[in-house]
């Protein structure tokens, strides 16, 4: 019996399983055009219910090469029905790779071939061309005009969309994408110019990067020009998370010379410095990188100093007088250990972005006093209850029209615009300055209304002058031109009266010493200069205790303790700071809380060989640097 099968029904469909796994589902029906005859009865077609069979799978380009092929080993159900998804069959060695590799960028055809005799007799049962993209992964794929993609979308190569995107759906961008488009509109407030475009019910758009710290290397959004060059970027507030003590005392104790290296030499002075590695020059790049490892190398040279002297107080067993110098060693050890713990977690606790650009200074929108007066970035303006003019004499603040702010505050609704303009507030701006200008001088306005700038020396300020302050000059000029823009540092001089106020300190102090000679009755109270102290009671400015003695009247170190003694006290500080701290242990520091516990003679011999050696590694660093 000759049995020819008859495709029913075939069914194509896109989808994506729960699990992530693409396929196209085809579904067919199968039937036997020639079964059993009965004499006397007329027999319809029969399906082949209960029928193993094998199914191959070929999707073909339109060269009719085979670019992917898969076998399905099944079974037809009661009714001759088989249920199978292209994708998840056993890849054959014509496949070019995997079903989700396919590209789909071009026509292609499917090819179904079944066979009734476990897989060794394929037979083709249709061949047909798959006129939809039938794969929810699409990659290279380039849309010439609107692209609508209706369902769950992962786009998982480079995408280039030439004209509109729709995306009913939830949609995944696994590799590059790349929206190129002719602006139909080019005004800023129109939101049509904008080729990006997201809309939401509450949130908008979130940034996610795979760094765990991102810092200052790590951009979350950068920005460039139409020439390729960089004007900005939004990155990261974080350094490096492998900084460590562990890794700094190694790569010190590894850029030490050795002794034979160094008795082979003349001067050592003269040793060339061996290179730093790249992974260290991570570090000199860094703030918080450099700035953790001149700490540390301080605090190590503390502790070098105090294994020096602790020796022949040991050695000694002199009195706590003697040991004095040890004493306090160890007390700056702890003093720099904890400003380096804080250090450490003050820099690790806090995270965020920056803003980087070329702009250099904060300006807000303020009101025009005259809507019709005109201004331009450099312009010196007076302020009177936050509206602005060229014209005014009297002024509460003297300020300069913004070029390029960084941020600009108090935007107002872009019809309005035209009645207010950006004024910096602080940072660097150019400032139209008339006549010589040196570095240092004040910028004053110029009094005529003009818009200008003078530079007035600081020796030759008049009492009156010092409202009138713009900014202090960071550049200097002198040629021969009318005016010059000078770049101008504002918002930062709160401290400019100081001197003036010293003058008249000085001035009512001398009245009082006068009036004193005359009425020996009278009490004088003399003010504090910058030169003069009348009573111990005064000092010059305000200050606190330094950190030595805080951490000594905290803890209840004091001289008169005994070698003995003073090592259980700093050995004590030092547990209690190992317990607490997040960021620095002195358990660290090599042979330290080893020899504070046992301050032998071996045990400060072993320290003070190890720190040496640090010592070394510290200069060779230092002068690879320098």
């Amino acid at each position: 019996m000759k049995r020819i099968l008859i495709l029913i029904l075939l069914v194509f469909n896109i989808f994506l399983a729960e699990a992530q796994t693409e396929g196209i589902t085809y579904q067919a029906v199968l039937v036997d055009n020639n079964p059993d005859e009965i004499p006397g009865v007329d027999v319809p077609a029969n399906s082949l219910a209960n029928q193993p069979l094998s199914v191959r799978f070929s999707i073909l380009n339109v060269a009719e090469n085979t670019e992917y092929q898969e076998i399905h080993s099944t079974e037809t159900d009661a009714y001759g029905t088989i249920n199978l998804v292209i994708g998840r069959g056993e890849v054959t060695s014509n496949s070019q790779g995997a079903f989700d590799q396919i590209n789909w960028d071009g026509p292609k055809n499917l090819r179904v071939e079944i066979d009734l005799e476990a897989g060794t007799n394929f037979t083709e049962f249709s061949f047909q061309e798959l006129t939809y993209i039938p794969y929810v992964r699409h990659r290279n794929i380039i849309a010439d005009g609107d692209a609508n993609v209706m369902g769950n979308t992962v786009l998982g190569g480079p995408t280039d969309i030439l004209d509109r995107l729709t995306v009913r759906d939830t949609s995944e961008f696994l590799n590059k994408v790349t929206i190129r488009t002719t602006p139909q509109q080019t005004d800023q407030t129109n939101y049509e110019s904008y080729p990006l475009q997201l809309e939401s019910g509450f949130h908008g758009m979130a940034i996610r990067l795979n760094q765990i710290n991102p810092g200052r290397n790590i951009n979350y959004m950068s920005f460039w020009d139409g020439n390729g060059n960089a004007i900005g970027r939004v990155e990261g507030f974080r350094a490096f998370t492998d900084i460590s003590g562990n890794f700094l005392l190694q790569f010190i104790k590894d850029s030490a010379f050795g002794d034979d290296d160094v008795e082979n030499q003349n001067d050592e002075d003269v040793l060339e410095a061996p290179p730093l590695p790249s992974a260290f020059q991570q570090y000199l790049n860094n703030d918080y990188g450099l700035n953790y490892f001149l700490e540390y190398t301080d605090l190590l040279y503390t502790s070098f100093q105090f294994g020096v002297n602790l020796a022949p107080c040991i050695a000694t067993a002199s009195v706590a007088g003697d040991c004095d110098d040890a004493v306090w060693a160890g007390v700056d050890i702890v003093v720099q250990g904890l400003q380096l713990g804080a250090f450490i977690w003050y820099n690790e606790a806090n995270k965020g972005v920056a803003f980087e650009s070329g702009g250099a200074d904060y300006a807000e929108w303020l009101k025009k006093y005259n809507i019709n007066e005109k201004f331009a970035y450099g312009d010196v303006v007076g302020v009177k209850a936050g509206q602005i003019s060229k014209s005014f004499i009297d002024a509460e603040k003297f300020m300069v029209i913004s070029k390029d702010p960084i941020v600009s505050g108090a935007m107002p609704q872009e019809s309005k615009k035209d009645m207010f303009k950006q004024v910096a507030f602080i940072g660097q701006v150019p400032v139209k300055v008339i006549g010589q200008v040196n570095k240092g001088d004040y910028i004053l306005p110029s009094g005529n209304m003009d818009g200008m700038g003078i530079a007035v020396r600081p020796e030759n300020m008049r009492v009156n002058d010092y409202r009138r302050i713009i900014g202090v000059a960071w550049d200097e000029y002198h040629g021969n031109d009318l005016f010059s823009y000078i770049n101008v540092a504002v918002g930062i001089n709160s401290n400019d009266l100081v001197k003036e106020i010293e003058k008249m300190q000085i001035l009512i102090n001398s009245m009082q010493s006068a009036i004193t000679e005359m009425n020996p009755n009278y009490k004088p109270i003399f003010f504090e200069t910058g030169t003069t102290s009348f009573t111990s009671k005064y000092r010059n400015t305000s200050k606190s205790k330094p950190m030595r003695q805080l951490v000594m009247e905290k803890y209840g170190l004091d001289k008169a303790l005994t070698p003995s003694e003073a090592l259980q006290k700093l050995n004590y500080i030092m547990g209690e700071n190992d317990e607490k701290s997040v960021g620095f242990s002195f358990s660290e520091l090599p042979y330290l809380k080893e020899m504070i516990k046992n301050p032998s003679p071996e045990n400060i011999q072993k320290f003070n060989d190890e720190y040496a050696i640090l010592m070394k590694g510290i200069d060779n660093i230092m002068r690879s640097i320098n």
